[in-house]
């Protein structure tokens, strides 16, 4: 059963508050890492334990989507995503003022519970402003603007810490933290408005088997998890595969990151602007052909030619545009299969998809320092797997 219809919401968030809501977690994660071999040594621990605060930080992201997103259809998403903001500002004191590993740790899951539940409550408030194929041109929108924060973010982060410390980079995420919460108290109506009588706490993490049984929900959120398990991959495994098997230079990789980055940036503005003209049951099958001929090319590239950065990184910005297109399609189709429950949907598919691909991305980073193409083979396999298990869905 797929609903298209969305609740009538009178006041419609802006798409600036959206995208600043989405942006706090990606922000945040990435921010800090340009520090991390400073703190090691100011905590007196070892570079592989300082990287915990990356894994549990993508661990308590995973965990608070599972949890918010039922509780956003029972208590509401204005107040989710500000106490959520909130948490968020509040675990960045906890870094600032972190003394050791353990305490640090525990500030970044903080950070990770309140940015992690903002993140995917915004979604949810897409579906409940619009029907599918609006609420997908919406979510191409904000992931267009929300696509900035990871390309810029280390280089903020640089450049904090070299001129004040390590430390300034928690104030930093502190402030942005209070100016979010700010904003969503000022900026954020309520866009789930529950009709019958209130549940209880415990009720509504019923919604997670009711959504499992609906077999358009699981192809649409497997399609978006083996959609973002391709770029998963790719991060795992092609620094190596171009740093150190192709013996270029980071900084070429990160250039060639870029315009990659821009080509998925592309690919969303498409979705916005042609989203609600053409429509998720045709811009869904597009992207993955697209992505299907893209990763296909670059897995070939190997085996034909002297391998090269260009040759790797050329073909997989059709990948992005093909992303960008099936990306915010898959998430709005998989929200709009129960509307009434948006929230557990959203945190449903945002667990998943990040639970997939980190293993995907662990698969790549074993891999493929043994062999350097395997994580365009792991691309491929999840491009054409998304590609096959959306023709087991009937449009419509």
């Amino acid at each position: 059963m797929t609903g298209e219809a969305a609740r009538p919401v009178q006041v419609r968030p802006s798409l600036a508050i959206l995208v600043v809501c989405s942006a706090v977690q990606p922000f945040a994660l990435n921010v800090l890492a340009p520090a991390t071999p400073s703190i090691a040594r100011a905590l007196g621990t070892d570079y592989a334990a300082i990287q915990l605060t990356l894994t549990f930080y993508l661990f308590a992201v995973a965990l608070a989507q599972l949890v918010v997103g039922p509780l956003s259809d029972r208590l509401g998403r204005r107040p989710c995503v500000i106490g959520g903001l909130a948490i968020f500002a509040l675990g960045s004191l906890v870094g600032l003022v972190a003394a050791d590993l353990p305490m640090l740790l525990a500030a970044r899951m903080l950070q990770a519970i309140g940015a992690g539940s903002a993140f995917a409550l915004t979604r949810a408030i897409a579906r409940d402003m619009a029907g599918r194929d609006e609420a997908a041109s919406i979510i191409g929108y904000v992931t267009m603007a929300m696509v900035v924060a990871p390309m810029l973010s280390p280089l903020i982060g640089g450049f904090i810490y070299k001129t004040q410390g390590w430390r300034a980079i928690f104030v930093l995420m502190a402030v942005v933290g209070v100016i979010a919460t700010t904003g969503a108290i000022l900026k954020l109506p309520e866009t789930h408005h529950r009709s019958g009588p209130p549940q209880r706490v415990s009720d509504v993490f019923r919604a997670f088997p009711i959504l499992m049984r609906e077999r358009s929900f699981v192809i649409y959120a497997g399609v978006l998890t083996l959609v973002s398990s391709t770029f998963f991959s790719f991060i795992a495994g092609a620094p190596y595969a171009v740093v150190e098997h192709m013996r270029a230079g980071p900084e070429i990789y990160g250039l060639f990151f870029v315009a990659m980055a821009g080509s998925y940036m592309f690919g969303n503005f498409l979705t916005g602007r042609f989203g609600q003209r053409i429509g998720t049951a045709r811009l869904m099958p597009l992207g993955l052909m697209l992505s299907a001929i893209s990763v296909s090319i670059a897995a070939a590239m190997p085996f034909l030619f002297p391998w090269q950065p260009a040759l790797l990184f050329l073909p997989l910005m059709l990948n992005g545009i093909g992303n960008g297109l099936c990306i915010p399609s898959a998430t709005a189709s998989a929200l709009s299969v129960r509307p009434d429950l948006a929230g557990a949907a959203a945190g449903l598919t945002g667990f998943v998809q990040l639970g997939i691909g980190a293993f995907a991305a662990y698969l790549a980073g074993t891999l493929t320092p043994l062999w350097p193409p395997a994580f365009l083979m792991i691309m491929l396999v999840c491009t054409l797997g998304a590609t096959a298990l959306i023709r087991l869905n009937r449009f419509n």
